[in-house]
């Protein structure tokens, strides 16, 4: 566990540190859950306007 202790340390001694890497994970799962709600909205659309369903 000594590279997880090291981590976490890291992490916890340096809050710039910490702001960038939450920042970088929230654009990631954010681009993420948009790409995704798009792409579904526009198979739905597709299939809407296609008549299906």
């Amino acid at each position: 566990m000594g590279l997880v202790d090291d981590v976490i340390d890291l992490l916890t001694a340096d809050l710039s540190l910490t702001l960038i890497l939450a920042g970088l994970l929230l654009l990631v799962f954010g681009g993420y859950f948009f790409l995704r709600r798009l792409f579904v909205k526009s198979v739905q659309g597709y299939r809407d306007g296609k008549g299906g369903r």
